[in-house]
Order: structure tokens, then C-alpha cells, then sequence
């Protein structure tokens, strides 16, 4: 997706005087990747956009800069990442609050999904009209084929 970002980025940074430093701070990146983004030598992920527009309260399109002949392949982008960030959110969940259990399992993946939905629909982005519940079907493929996979490691 190439956009005019890296021109959209600097001028909202300097009309809110906000330095690089505390923008990569803020997300987790160095301030080296924020000047390559300013300089349109890298582009932030999908879910690197919705972060930055976020924290500098800026509306994703107005950031973007995109046409509305664009706008549903964006939108349609944007939910792919969001399903994305969701099922990540599950996976490093289950681990680091060792979640056992279809119930349990499932319960996270919902609240994650709706967690993610709640922040799109706060910045202007309507997800898709799935319940948060329909992408627990990936979620339980995911867990099966893991389970399979811890088997098969235990019998060498």
C-alpha cells in the first residue's frame, strides 16, 4: 500500500510537537525506524498505522491519506490485521496465563476479538459484522494442531 504516510507523519508530528523519540517510545520501536518512516524508507505494519494514528489522535484515513476508491481494500486490510492481532493476543495469552481448556481458551479469543473490535470502532473503523466469536473455530484448529505437535514430540 504506498501512501504519502511518510509526508502525512511529519507534518502531525510537528504541528503537535511531537519528537521522534517519544513516538518510538511510545511504540516500542527505535527512533531510527520513526526517521525511516518520516523519510518513506520503510512503512510501519498495518497495525503499526492504527497504533500511530491512535496515539497521536488522528483519524487512520486522514493519516493515510487515501482516496475512497481505496477505502474498502484498507478497511477490508485492517480486519485482516485486527483478526491477526487478536489471534496473537490468544496465542501469547494461553502461554503466559497457562490457559487450559476449550472454555477458558475460547473466553480469551472472544475478549481479545472484542477488545480489538472496541479500539477500531473508538478510532472510526467499523469491523466487520461478525461476532467476536466466529474466529474461535481458527483458534480451535490452532490449539488441536499444536496439541498433536506437543504429542508427537513427547513419543521421541
Amino acid at each position: 500500500m504506498k501512501t504519502d504516510f511518510h509526508n502525512k507523519i511529519r507534518v502531525v508530528l510537528a504541528d503537535k510537537q511531537i519528537t521522534n523519540r517519544w513516538l518510538a517510545g511510545q511504540m516500542g520501536v527505535t527512533d531510527m525506524t520513526v526517521s525511516r518512516w518520516k523519510t518513506n524508507k520503510v512503512q510501519p505494519s498495518m497495525a503499526q498505522f492504527l497504533e500511530i494514528a491512535r496515539l497521536l489522535q488522528v483519524d487512520i484515513k486522514d493519516l493515510l491519506d487515501v482516496d475512497f476508491g481505496e477505502e474498502k481494500k484498507i478497511v477490508s486490510d485492517i480486519d485482516t490485521m485486527a483478526k491477526e492481532l487478536a489471534d496473537e493476543m490468544t496465542n501469547v495469552n494461553i502461554q503466559s496465563k497457562n490457559l487450559q481448556g476449550k472454555a477458558s481458551i475460547t473466553r480469551e479469543h472472544v475478549d481479545n476479538n472484542a477488545a480489538v473490535r472496541k479500539m477500531l470502532t473508538e478510532r472510526g473503523i467499523i469491523p466487520e459484522n461478525l461476532p467476536p466469536a466466529e474466529d474461535v473455530k481458527k483458534v480451535e484448529r490452532r490449539l488441536a494442531s499444536e496439541q498433536k505437535k506437543m504429542l508427537k514430540n513427547k513419543k521421541k
